[in-house]
């Protein structure tokens, strides 16, 4: 009983209306947001990604430049031919050296090899320039002597087999740019040099791409090896991540992807001595961070807002359902026959206005029972005396019938014939068990009055009944369509002689529709009074209650009741002139929906 209450219908009703809007707000704005942030993000760091992509090529492009020093000076080439012997180029490759470490930051070391020669020279920042005699250039080398320039990935700083120095640095991170010194044009190759670079220049740049604490940033060769990472364990190591490789070595040069919970921004350097890709992974859960925060407010806001809305349902639900329950405890005493019932109940709202029209309404009660239980009394002995002078109707139709008999005994059979149609109209009149007949029994009934008014109109009356088949048995009320056929002989009868004729037809329209068509050649309705009598039958047939008198045609107003007692409403009776004059009579019976109930039942 407490679930189909107004007070838990109505809370119901409110968290419904408003949570499911709330949720569907609260979804549709974060999936939005969500997409939103995305697609900003994206944008904002392909843009970031392709800015470090341009500083990392500008800081190998000057290493490049710089190691072309080697062709510029020209007398670096000779020079390489004349050392160990002549003092004096071997100062002046030291010098070139020298100047290729301090022309580029992050520079950690330089190692040259002259084939003709076979001298190997190291110059560092922190120790003397080192040479050696050596028949091969370094083993580090060797796989680059092949190509003109190269970058061999991060690995462990090394002196190029001279012996340590106590102040040089090793097991520092860096990466090797290789270039092959050719005599040009020729091919010849005249010897190698190698430039050792730190990771700081490029974690400087890189740094800047992303957030250390949630994000992560990988630098990696064509070959999968890591060149740089935000996570130093991974420096120098072979990328694991097949997914990664596989978009690496695609012909993509620019791209993003989401694998593994997290969103994938890349970017490819593709420079004549190597192809670098640059990698952001970002995870959802940084990605999304600003839609989850923006939800989760969303969220907050919806719970205080269907906190409100319960206290205030509540509140609201205690002001509506507390008069009712105190009306429903009156009800049940006036039920009980205590109708002297004191009914208090003091606002100013609507309740208050149903408080005081109940008050109302049970003081006009108790005074209607009151007069009634007078006029009951003083009714009492009229009832009588009205019973006790009624005429049994079965003593006028058995008189009837002995009149004809006698009729017909004395050779007179119109008069019998005219008396038994009279009779049978009272039979079908007096039997009140029947309330529905069908249109059969109905016409028949009308025939045997036409039949009456002719006897009386002679040449002046001529009608017909045209049914159709399917018309006949059709149920419908008692009594429907004589009180219409009189109305003709009450106001339509020409009175000037001429011949007056009434017709009667029927037919079924679809979805069970009734209609039968009453037709006269008696005199029209004034406009105004057809006007008023149209207006009288379209608010009965709405609904609305009509005061009628005999002037609006009272017999009217009965037959359209009975149809819509019968047909819950649904029948109508219309009325109009025809011409050149006369008047038509409508009715619309519906006995499709009445057929249903009856076979459901």
């Amino acid at each position: 009983m407490k679930f189909r209450s107004i007070r838990s219908r109505l809370i119901q009703f409110m968290l419904l209306a408003t949570t499911i809007p709330l949720l569907l707000s609260i979804s549709i704005t974060y999936i939005h947001t969500k997409e939103t942030i995305k697609e900003q993000s994206l944008e904002e760091n392909k843009h970031l990604i392709f800015q470090g992509k341009t500083n990392l090529s500008n800081y190998l492009d000057n290493i490049n430049k710089a190691s072309l020093v080697v062709y510029t000076d020209t007398n670096f080439l000779r020079n390489l031919r004349k050392i160990p012997d002549d003092y004096r180029a071997v100062a002046e490759v030291f010098t070139l050296l020298q100047n290729i470490q301090s022309t580029i930051n992050g520079i950690e070391r330089i190692y040259l090899h002259a084939t003709q020669s076979g001298q190997s020279t190291l110059v560092t920042p922190a120790t003397f320039p080192k040479r050696e005699f050596r028949s091969e250039p370094y083993v580090s080398t060797r796989p680059y002597e092949k190509y003109t320039t190269a970058v061999e990935p991060t690995h462990k700083s090394h002196d190029y087999g001279f012996p340590p120095s106590p102040t040089s640095y090793s097991e520092r991170d860096v990466f090797t740019f290789h270039r092959t010194i050719t005599n040009i044009p020729s091919e010849k190759v005249l010897g190698v040099l190698a430039i050792d670079v730190r990771l700081d220049a490029v974690a400087a740049i890189c740094e800047q791409l992303f957030n250390k604490n949630n994000e992560q940033l990988l630098v990696v060769d064509e070959n999968g090896n890591i060149i740089y990472s935000g996570r130093d364990e991974q420096i120098g190591q072979k990328l694991k991540d097949e997914v990664l490789l596989e978009h690496i070595h695609q012909n993509l040069t620019s791209g993003s992807f989401e694998n593994g919970g997290a969103m994938h921004v890349f970017e490819k350097m593709q420079t004549p001595y190597t192809e670098w890709t640059i990698i952001k992974r970002i995870p959802n859960a940084t990605l999304y961070e600003r839609a989850t925060q923006l939800t989760q407010i969303n969220a907050a806001i919806a719970v205080i807002a269907l906190l409100i809305i319960v206290f205030g349902t509540l509140f609201i639900s205690v002001r509506i359902t507390e008069p009712i329950k105190r009306l429903t405890s009156y009800m049940n005493r006036i039920q009980s026959g205590q109708l002297d019932v004191d009914i208090d109940w003091n606002s100013r709202d609507e309740t208050g206005i149903m408080f005081a029209r109940f008050r109302q309404m049970m003081d006009t009660i108790n005074n209607l029972i009151l007069r009634e239980y007078r006029l009951e009394l003083a009714n009492k002995t009229n009832q009588l005396k009205a019973l006790q002078a009624q005429i049994n109707p079965h003593f006028l139709y058995n008189t009837l019938q002995s009149i004809g008999t006698l009729a017909l005994q004395n050779n007179v059979p119109r008069i019998y014939a005219l008396l038994s149609s009279l009779a049978k109209i009272m039979r079908y009149s007096m039997n009140n068990n029947d309330a529905l007949v069908t249109l059969r029994e109905e016409a028949e009934h009308v025939r045997l009055y036409l039949d009456l008014q002719k006897e009386r109109f002679s040449d002046q009356l001529e009608f017909s009944i045209q049914l159709e088949p399917e018309t006949l048995r059709v149920p419908m009320p008692k009594m429907i369509l004589q009180p219409l056929v009189e109305n003709y002989f009450k106001h339509g009868l020409d009175n000037q002689g001429n011949q007056g004729r009434l017709d009667i037809a029927s037919r079924m329209k679809p979805h069970g529709v009734l209609e039968i068509v009453i037709e006269n050649n008696g005199e029209s309705i004034p406009p105004d009074e057809l006007k008023h009598l149209t207006w009288q039958l379209e608010r009965q047939q709405t609904g609305v209650q009509a005061e009628w008198t005999d002037e609006d045609g009272i017999g009217l107003h009965n037959v359209l009741m009975r149809l819509q007692l019968y047909t819950e409403h649904d029948s109508a009776l219309h009325i109009d002139n025809i011409k050149p004059q006369g008047v038509r009579i409508t009715v619309e019976i519906h006995t499709e929906a009445k057929h249903t109930e009856e076979n459901n039942e």
